[in-house]
């Protein structure tokens, strides 16, 4: 086939990272509908004759619709911005639904699956008709084994939907209907509207397709409908694709088919990197974390926040790959009245995926993030790093202030990694010299706090490079493979900025006891007055608030959106003891109100007879069932 006209429209709802060439165009749908906004540089599907407003009914149909009405192609092609096929002779592994699960859109994963225009064009020169698998029902997850069951068996549509299309294709296809019961009740099928077919099977499709669902919607109410059920459109457009495809294998001889493999993509969200929030003084600060530690980032976004000065700028960012919608918005509630504090957040997961990054019971793959900080922020030169589990006591824009312009980075010497190799574990010092080989060890620093010169870190080496580096089984991780590979090139900062905690009350006396004497001086100065306090270690205020310097993290958790989530996890946890006694110290200690306690906290906080008591008892019954 010479230059064959073809298009695979890529339906998107939302800005994603796309498949994008001379075959793989990006249509945005639903444009019409209130509150989309639209999407750049893409096609729209409320231009020339369109449905765009039917979006919430017809779903991707409205991209099928206007290509129909709108484009002339030799062939014409649908799949959707987390769903492709598998254009390669290649089959691979297929989760209980048939689908091939693949995180994320990138040159290799396009290249693995032939997602290009050259494959495409190569298949529409030896077949007429393109679509997915065809799946046995029986084989999949479920109590159903036809089509029409598995319709039955969808909690939020209605089977009687279902029986109207057909009684609908018996009246006005009747050389269709035998398809339509043949399908029904047979045992296989293909899903999500993804084909690739030739001019004219398209347009046949089209007519018969649209004007079955034209005739649906006169004739079904569906103004209670779920939002859910009012895609019923939708979905009965899948079944009309099988019984037409039904139709087309026994009427239409000599039409050439082929089944393909499809992908489903499960990280779609748009790559893209961050420039600074505002347009001067900025101090950037990244933190790193998941989820699950978002209300300990609460408590370090809160101190940092109340440490705020007005004559800079403070752009947080956290980079984390699986942060919550709710989270996010508690988080984000945080920083609303603060103007000149402006949080967002970045998911790295693109970034790392072709990387066996090493954790370990106590060190979470989130602490290889810091590596990442030279490609997320490009504009910055200078950014500081500050690990998740500490609170601040002072201006971080003072410590950003700090000149490192012929430094890789700024960071205090570890007082626990010193005292190791000084006398009280051996080992440690067997480790540096047999498989660490640091020049002198005694410089080893402390990577929860860290200033870095970014300008510097992407000349010495790439990202590919940090990221191949941080494979190494170090014992450390990426807290090892920054001493190595910047040692000599550190500027030694006031253990004040990164003062860390006695854990588990034996720190001090147990480890930090064996290092160097000016060591254990500097360390003694900075508990006096620390300006970021650091619960680096395996116990923490929130596993016990007798930890060291715990009334700190709880003064800066409790004017936050995720106190009482914390209280509550403290007493589901193993360490239960009563916060009480330690809370009332805070006024002394910091600037924050301190609480009022009676005997037991969660009754001053959930008084019996009120709302908030309530919804504790709610979560204790729903947790505990």
């Amino acid at each position: 086939m010479n230059d064959p006209r073809v298009k695979v429209f890529v339906s998107c709802h939302k800005p994603a990272d796309v498949v994008k060439d001379n075959v793989f165009t990006p249509i945005q749908v639903g444009c019409d509908v209130k509150g989309h906004e639209q999407i750049k540089d893409i096609l729209h599907d409320n231009t020339g004759d369109n449905i765009s407003s039917l979006n919430e009914e017809y779903c991707e149909l409205t991209a099928q619709y206007w290509a129909w009405k709108n484009m002339d192609l030799d062939y014409y092609g649908f799949c959707h911005y987390r769903r492709y096929f598998n254009f390669t002779k290649e089959k691979f592994s297929e989760d209980p639904y048939g689908n091939i699960i693949e995180p994320y859109i990138t040159e290799s994963s396009e290249k693995k699956f032939g997602i290009d225009a050259a494959h495409v064009e190569s298949l529409i020169d030896k077949y007429d008709v393109i679509t997915g698998e065809y799946k046995d029902l029986r084989e999949m997850p479920g109590s159903f084994s036809t089509p029409i069951e598995q319709y039955k068996a969808a909690p939020l549509l209605h089977i009687n939907d279902y029986l109207l299309m057909l009684q609908i294709i018996d009246e006005k296809y009747p050389e269709i209907s035998k398809y339509a019961r043949k399908f029904s009740d047979g045992n296989f099928s293909c899903f999500c509207n993804m084909y690739i077919l030739r001019k004219d099977i398209f347009f046949e499709y089209c007519s018969f397709m649209f004007d079955v669902l034209d005739e649906f919607c006169k004739r079904c109410d569906m103004t209670h409908y779920s939002t859910e059920a009012l895609r019923t459109p939708g979905h009965l457009s899948e079944r009309l694709f099988n019984i037409y495809l039904l139709y087309l294998r026994d009427q239409k001889k000599g039409l050439r088919f082929k089944e393909l493999q499809c992908i489903l993509f499960t990280n779609t969200e748009p790559h893209v990197v961050l420039h600074p929030a505002f347009s001067e003084n900025n101090v950037p600060v990244v933190f790193a974390a998941d989820d699950s530690y978002s209300p300990m980032f609460a408590a370090a976004l809160q101190s940092l926040m109340d440490h705020s000065t007005t004559e800079n700028n403070y752009d947080v960012v956290l980079i984390g790959t699986n942060i919550s919608k709710d989270n996010k918005s508690k988080l984000l509630s945080m920083t609303q009245q603060k103007k000149n504090v402006l949080l967002r957040f970045y998911d790295p997961g693109i970034l790392i995926q072709n990387y066996d990054l090493k954790a370990n019971a106590h060190i979470t793959k989130e602490t290889y993030y810091r590596f990442l900080i030279q490609t997320i922020l490009p504009d910055y030169d200078k950014v500081l790093y500050l690990d998740s589990d500490l609170i601040i006591n002072a201006d971080v824009a003072d410590l950003y202030r700090t000149d490192i312009s012929d430094y890789m980075l700024a960071a205090a010497r570890d007082p626990d990694f010193l005292g190791q190799i000084n006398g009280q574990n051996p080992d440690t010092m067997e480790y540096v010299r047999s498989t660490f080989l640091m020049k002198d060890p005694y410089n080893y620093f402390q990577a929860g706090v860290i200033l870095f010169n970014e300008k510097k870190m992407r000349e010495a080496y790439s990202l590919e490079e940090w990221l191949k580096f941080a494979t190494h089984p170090y014992r450390y991780n990426d807290q090892d493979v920054l001493n190595l590979y910047c040692e000599n090139k550190v500027y030694y900062l006031d253990m004040a900025w990164n003062f860390i905690t006695d854990c588990n009350h034996e720190r001090v006396s147990k480890v930090i006891v064996y290092s160097p004497d000016e060591i254990q001086k500097a360390y003694a100065t900075a508990r006096r007055s620390p300006k970021i306090i650091h619960y680096a270690g395996f116990k923490k205020p929130w596993h016990n608030p007798t930890e060291d310097f715990a009334i700190y993290f709880w003064a800066a958790e409790k004017e936050t959106p995720f106190y009482e989530e914390m209280l509550y996890r403290m007493n589901q946890g193993s360490c239960r003891e009563d916060i009480n006694a330690r809370m009332s110290g805070i006024a002394a200690a910091t600037n924050y109100q301190p609480v009022r306690t009676r005997t037991k906290i969660v009754n001053v906080l959930f008084p019996h007879g009120t709302k908030r008591r309530s919804w504790l008892d709610r979560q204790y019954v729903k947790f505990t069932k």
